[in-house]
Order: structure tokens, then sequence, then C-alpha cells
């Protein structure tokens, strides 16, 4: 090849690499990078104010709303006004005046800074002047405005800073050196900040006024704020159907603050850091993302909710002119309509309050560890037949502020973890009989202890020295269901065997995420605890499986879970074994899982869960002040019951930080499905647990009474309102 040839091939390659490299800059420039230059260029010829958006409603299921956005105002103030820099900049307008544009064009800038140091405290006190109008105007003292522009200030250097460090490391990634780069201010330091959020139409109407005495000094927006219609509540309570020594031909009239707080939730106006990593604010792409002032949701369902109840953002583009080039609607945020009754939710918060009587330890609940009016701590969770919650209440509330080593913030209902108690027995007679474990009427003896020669453990509850060592004899899965005999149960965790005694209760719902599947949140949610591969390893290095096993069979030992998890497996035993993940939105998604239960075994649980109410020898059906005397645990006409107590060890309790802890006490539980008497299967289900309660009977058992009469009263079960 001739060297003229490879010259020619050279230059071509060279040429080829070249137009590459300005292709590639152009695809930078237009495409990937085309849409932020767009918005830069526009932001130097034109003007965008941005119209507030509302958040969507969140709606009870017979429509009453909950939570619910407000038409008000807000006002904001430029950032350069906030920071002084524009009386900074008028004090340099005035001083170049003075000496002509040529001679302060000649200046070096201390010189300059010398001539501007004079007209600095005129500036100053108009700034000053002009923070007062707006502290009178607003209605609130100059040391809380104070607090809020200094608040703006430190959001906004905060923001500044993680901005240009992150401009910085793009930059240095790019080019590999700092030499050409320069800060450039960021959107919040080119903005109005809101100084006054729901500001009401006449205070509105000052700042208005006084805005036009104050030119590009002061926005007043239209804005909105977060009204919870149904948070307070009055309540009458019938006493007539309680128990003996609460009983009485009264109403009692309760008060509430801060219905349903716990679920609902709040929203904050302050904008965290993750919240700008989640979603920033982007002009061109993302009229959704977080600024300043924004709401946000804060806990509860405002916060699980965020995605579906924000909105997007407006906007209005005008030129310098102010004639107005480009205008986007705002778009609000989604209305989510809950399976939450939030008139059922309020009787039921209101049969918690201490003022009732339930939540205080009584003399008939034979709690000698605690001293009668002791407030109990506790919670109700309702399903309907598809697992959606009808209500779910937990005490102490939010309100209860003084109760704080009762964690007034934890909703006991779906993140409080407990033992089971005997409430898991007809979970494991479905389990049993479905794995071939147990046939229809066979016997089992009930001996009073299980194991042979040792009689201090592993013990039925009848077993004991005030029953005289008294065993249950022979019995069937029915009765030894409505009996809620611990050695009939001892045996079928035995026959199981440990691991699929742990995978039939994973099955119903034991370590899974429910809180969280509430409202398909991704959060973790609480799960319930269950033993690890390691625990087991251990328990047989020591001999110790079998009993870890049989305690489990009757609800105690390594697991524990929540009252949402309770009530969603009995709704798996009402609906013949079909498990649906419980929800609070209604037509949310559910995970559906047929558990392949054998139908027989669920009508002998059901069967079982029956005559624990309805038969005298039931743990269900009494609720007994003495020896002989007692009344039915349920007066309530015109429905079907089926139901169970539980009792399960609870660790040391502590009414207060400097009281010493007491031991030896037990968490009451009562689960109870119900139907109206047309129905053949359950239509609701009631969960109660009372923290370090005693007895399941005795103390869950007449709230769980009241519940159902609740319900009535609210129009389920028959029930007229």
């Amino acid at each position: 090849m001739l060297l003229f040839h490879r010259r020619l091939i050279a230059l071509a390659i060279i040429f080829i690499g070249v137009c590459g490299l300005l292709s590639y800059q152009a695809v930078q420039l237009t495409i990937v990078q085309g849409a932020k230059r767009l918005e830069k260029a526009k932001a130097r010829l034109y003007h965008t104010q941005y119209l507030p958006t509302w958040r969507g409603r969140i709606i009870d299921a017979k429509g009453i709303v909950l939570a619910e956005d407000e038409a008000s105002y807000e006002v904001a103030v430029p950032w350069d006004i906030i920071t002084g820099d524009r009386a900074k900049e008028r004090a340099r307008i005035l001083a170049r005046k003075q000496v002509g544009r040529e001679s302060w064009n000649a200046m070096l800038p201390e010189d300059r800074q010398q001539i501007v140091d004079p007209f600095l405290p005129e500036q100053f006190a108009e700034l000053e002047n002009f923070w007062a109008l707006i502290s009178e105007t607003g209605k609130v003292s100059q040391s809380e405005l104070d607090k809020r522009i200094a608040t703006i200030q430190r959001k906004v250097n905060k923001t500044t800073e993680a901005v240009w460090s992150r401009q910085e490391d793009a930059h240095l990634k790019r080019y590999g050196d700092l030499k050409d780069y320069k800060q450039r201010p960021i959107a919040e330091e080119r903005s109005a900040h809101v100084v006054f959020s729901a500001v009401d139409d006449e205070t509105a109407m000052d700042f208005m006024q006084l805005s036009e005495q104050h030119d590009d000094a002061i926005e007043v927006q239209h804005s909105r704020s977060r009204h919870y219609p149904e948070k307070e509540q009055t309540v009458f309570i019938k006493r007539e159907t309680m128990p003996r020594f609460l009983r009485a031909p009264t109403i009692e009239e309760v008060h509430l603050l801060g219905v349903g707080d716990l679920l609902l939730g709040d929203i904050r106006l302050e904008i965290w850091a993750e919240d700008l990593e989640r979603r920033p604010f982007n002009y061109g792409n993302d009229l959704g993302g977080y600024r300043d002032g924004d709401e946000v949701g804060n806990r509860g369902l405002e916060l699980s909710l965020e995605k579906k109840l924000r909105g997007l953002r407006g906007s209005v583009v005008s030129d310098r002119l102010g004639q107005v080039m480009e205008r986007t609607s705002p778009l609000g945020g989604s209305d989510v309509q809950l399976t939450l009754d939030i008139a059922l939710q309020t009787r039921i918060e209101a049969l918690l309050s201490p003022q009732i009587g339930l939540m205080t330890v009584q003399s008939w609940h034979r709690n000698s560890g605690l001293a009668n009016g002791t407030p109990l701590r506790g919670a109700v969770v309702v399903l309907d037949a598809n697992s959606g919650v009808l209500a779910m209440a937990s005490t102490p509330a939010l309100r209860d502020e003084e109760d704080v080593e009762g964690y007034p913030w934890l909703n006991r209902a779906a993140d409080g973890l407990y033992p089971a108690g005997s409430v898991v027995k007809p979970l494991v007679l479905a389990a049993a009989f479905s794995e071939n474990e147990y046939f229809e009427e066979e016997e089992i003896a009930c001996t009073g202890h299980y194991f042979e020669h040792v009689k201090n453990a592993a013990r039925c509850w009848i077993y004991r020295e005030r029953h005289n060592f008294a065993t249950h004899g022979k019995l069937v899965a029915v009765d030894a269901l409505a009996r809620s005999c611990n050695i009939f149960f001892y045996e079928l965790g035995t026959r199981l065997g440990f691991d699929r005694l742990l995978s039939w209760y994973q099955k119903f719902g034991l370590t899974q995420p429910l809180s969280a599947k509430l409202t398909n949140s991704s959060a973790s949610g609480s799960q319930g605890h269950s033993p690890s591969q390691e625990d087991v390893v251990r328990w047989k290095e020591r001999g110790e499986l079998a009993f870890e096993t049989i305690s489990m069979a009757i609800g105690q030992g390594p697991i524990t879970w929540s009252p949402l998890h309770a009530a969603a497996s009995y709704a798996t035993l009402a609906r013949g074994g079909i498990w649906r993940s419980p929800t609070l939105v209604k037509n949310g998604e559910q995970e559906i899982i047929d558990l392949a239960l054998n139908p027989v075994g669920v009508q002998l649980a059901m069967k079982g869960l029956h005559d624990s109410l309805s038969k005298d020898y039931g743990t269900g059906s009494r609720l007994r002040y003495g020896a002989r005397d007692h009344d039915p645990i349920f007066n309530v006409n015109g429905v079907r019951l089926w139901g169970k107590t539980g009792t399960a060890e609870a660790p040391p309790y502590k009414q207060s930080p400097d009281a010493e802890p007491i031991t030896g006490l037990d968490h009451s539980w009562f689960l109870v499905m119900a139907s109206g008497t047309n129905e053949t299967k359950p239509s609701v289900i009631v969960a109660v647990l009372i923290e370090h309660g005693g007895s399941g009977g005795r103390v869950a058992g007449p709230i769980a009474n009241q519940v159902i009469h609740a319900l009535q009263d609210e129009g389920y079960l028959g029930g007229v309102r």
C-alpha cells in the first residue's frame, strides 16, 4: 500500500472519530441532558409559578370522609428576602446610581463596598419593618416568625450542601478534577418559601393587600390543609348488657379525641432528606416531587398510602412581561376507600376507654397480681368474612399520653406480638385431621399430665389442686376443643411433629407481615416470632424438642403473633380453609391461598368452637363470679356464635417506669366468630387481647360480647342501625 493511501486512511479514521465524538456530545446535549438544559434556559427567560395540588381523601367503608384537604391559603416569601440578599442588592443599586456606571465599573470590589456600606442600614431597616408587618398580619409573634425563618434557612442550606456535593461528585467523575466547577444556585434559592400555611380567607386578603405595597416580596398562594372530620366523637354506650358489677339501666356518654388516630396517622409539612432522595422535585418530568411546604404522610395510613394520596402540582409559566406562556393544571391525589367502619371503630374505642370499666381490673377477674382499678392494655380486631378490617382498636391510645410505659404509639392490634395461648387449638385440630394424624370420633384420654412420670409439667389446665387434680377422661375432638383440654392437643402436636406443626401455623399466617399487607405496603410489618433452625438444633441436642413441640401445640413456647394474625387465622377456618391476607383498603389486593384443609376437620373445629360458647362445660360459655355463681358471657340475641378462650404466659408487667415489675401474670385472649341466625357461616370475626388480664373468659370475654353488641348496633348480624 502506498504511503499516500495509508495517510488517507489515517485521516479518514481521525475524521470518523471526531464526527463520532461530536455526535456523542450532540446526543448528550440534546437528548440525555436536553430536558435539564431546556429547563435552565426557561428559568432565565420565564418565570414559573407552581400551583398546589391536594391529597386524596381517605373514606370509610360507608362513604364517610376520614381525611381530606380543605381549601386555604399559604403565604410565601422569596429566598433573597429571607437571606437579606435583596436588601444588599438594593444598596448596591443605589450606590452604583450615585457614582455612575462608568466609575462603578472602574472600581475595585473593596472600593465598591465602601460606597455600598452607607446604604445598608436603611435597607435593613426597611427589611426589619417588612418582617414586622408580616408578623402583625400573620398574627404571630416576632420570635415565632424568626424561628420559622431560621428553620427555612437551615433546611435550604442543608439541601444546597447536598445538591452541591452531588454536583461536585458528578463533575469530578466526568472531568477528573474540579478546576472548572462552579457552584450554581439551586431551585430552592430561586423560589419563595412558605412562612404561613393553612391561612384563612380574611388573613389571606390582608396579605394580598400588603403584597401590593411590596412588589415581588409576598406570594399569596392557594393551598390546602389536612382535616380529619371524624377524630372527635361522642358515643353513647348502653350498660344494660355488661357484666353484673358494671351493669346498669343507663346510657354512658363517652367523649373521644383522636378516633382512629393510630390507623389514620397524620401528615407533616417538613420535607426530610429521604423524601428528596425518594422523589425529588423535577421541573420537567415530575411535578409530584417533594418541595418545601408539601404535605407528606408522616405515619399510619397517611404514610403507607402516600403514593396513592399524593397529587401532581400544576404550573404557570409566564414571560418577563407577565404574559402566560404555558399552563399545566394540578392533578389531585387519588381517593382511597377503606374497609374500616368508623362508626364501629368509634364504638369499640369507647368500650375500651377506662370510663366504661371493661379495661380496668375488676374483682371477678381474679387477677391476684394487679389491684382492682388498674388500667389494662390491649387490642380488638374485627374482620368481615373476606378479611376486610371493619375495626382495629388499641389501648392505651395516643390520647393517653400519660401512659408512656404502655407504649400508646404501638398499634397493638396489628403490631403487638403475644404468645397465642389456647386460641390456636382449632388450627391444630384442622391441621392434624388434614395430615391424617387424627380421625373422626377417635378418643384421646386426658390423664392430667402428658408425660407419664412427670406430674408437675405439661399438665392440663384442670389438673390443679384447686380442681382436686381432675382430668377430662376420654375425649373426642369436639369435646376436647370445647373444654380446651391440653392433653388432647399435646398428643396432636406430637403426632404432627415440630416441623409440620410449625408449617401449618405459617400457612395460617404466622410470620407473615400482615400489618404491611393491610395497605399493600412494602414495609416489613409485624410478622410474629417463630423458632429458627438454630433453635431446633439446640433443642434436639438438649433433648427438649418434644417439650417445645407440645408447648407450641397449645400456643405457648416459641411462637408469637398479633391479634390481627389470630383474627385472620379464624377467618380462614370460617371460609373452610381459604387464606386471605387482611386488608384495610376496599377492593385492595389480597393474597388468596387454598390451604387444602380436610372439610371434615374444619367441621369438627367449627363444632367444637360452637360448643365452647353454647355448652355449659365450654370454656367460653360462662362468666364465673364464684363457684356456683355465673352469667352467660354472651347475651346477644339473634346471632350464631363460635369462639375460643385463651390464656398465655406474659412477661413482667410495669405500670410506671419506677414501679417494680410484677411477674406470674397471663395475657387474656378471646376469639369469636358470629353470623346472623339466617346464615350458616360466620360473617364477622373478632379478636380480643388483653395484656396481663388473666382469664380469657373473665376478662376478654365480656369485651368480645360488647363488640358483638356494637356490631348489631351498627347494622351487622341482622341488627338495625
